[in-house]
């Protein structure tokens, strides 16, 4: 008999040890207020496999930016968890686009591999000031165009 009620009371002492949460857990929301496209994430996501899923329309950077609770690290990811993949576009360029693209923009251009800043505004006739300051996201050594992606040319 001590034995029988030696098993039981570790069987109770297991059952509320090992209890279920009795708190629900909540999916963490705090993307930005002009997404318009939203993904939810699945176990075993990281901020890359999302992008590649969502067929690399857009890059890492304005993942984190659209996802500002999202860390650096892209370690803090949740199952149910819903993250912008999608921004309205403000500018006539259609995605993808780099952001801080000129809000007024009514001139795209889609850089191709081999282009240069000097490529691009050269035979348009616009300055690489412009350019620059319509396209903020390009550093001052023309060295970051994306192939595939759409700058603005003219506003």
């Amino acid at each position: 008999m001590y034995f029988i009620n030696t098993i039981v009371a570790a069987l109770a002492l297991a059952a509320n040890t090992f209890a279920a949460p009795t708190e629900l857990l909540m999916p963490r929301q705090g993307y930005i207020s002009t997404c318009d496209a939203t993904y939810t994430v699945v176990s075993g996501d990281t901020c890359i496999a999302i992008i590649n899923k969502e067929g690399n329309t857009f890059t890492l950077a304005q993942f984190y930016s659209w996802n500002p609770q999202v860390n650096s690290g892209c370690t803090n990811l949740y199952p149910g968890e819903l993250v912008c993949v999608g921004v309205a576009t403000t500018t006539g360029c259609p995605a993808p686009t780099e952001p801080g693209i000129a809000a007024n923009c009514d001139s795209c251009y889609t850089v191709v591999s081999g282009d240069t800043c000097l490529s691009i505004t050269q035979p348009r006739g616009i300055s690489l000031s412009d350019f620059y300051a319509w396209n903020p996201s390009i550093n001052s050594g023309c060295t970051n165009l994306q192939p595939g992606y759409n700058y603005c040319v003219g506003v």
